[in-house]
């Protein structure tokens, strides 16, 4: 999956003077880092996702996290590890993400 990350919600965003273009996909550490900084910092991050048709979800440490922005499907950083655990197709993952803008939650397999 290839993302950018946004650190501000859309209408916070100043002029930025980024490193590439911002529609150009970052290296995957470059995403990584970003996104462990601002989960430290407050929580949560945007990622505009190109394997999703370059739809923005927000991206969350967990369920209690306050000041996400609204309008994103939000997906804690537990159901991304779970999504990306089972290599999963990119058909699959739209429609995870279309349940996602929904209001569904995703759900951890098993027995119980």
């Amino acid at each position: 999956m290839m993302v950018i990350i946004m650190g501000k919600a859309l209408w916070e965003q100043s002029a930025p003077v980024p490193v590439q273009k911002e529609d150009e996909p970052q290296p995957a550490e470059a995403v990584a880092e970003r996104t462990r900084e601002l989960l430290g910092n407050q929580g949560w991050c945007l990622w505009k996702c190109s394997t999703l048709g370059g739809g923005i979800i927000a991206v969350v440490l967990d369920e209690n996290v306050e000041g996400v922005p609204r309008g994103y499907p939000v997906y804690t950083m537990a159901e991304l590890e779970e999504l990306c655990q089972g290599n999963a197709s990119e058909a699959h993952l739209r429609l995870v993400h279309e349940a996602k803008k929904q209001g569904a939650e995703v759900i951890a397999g098993g027995s119980e």
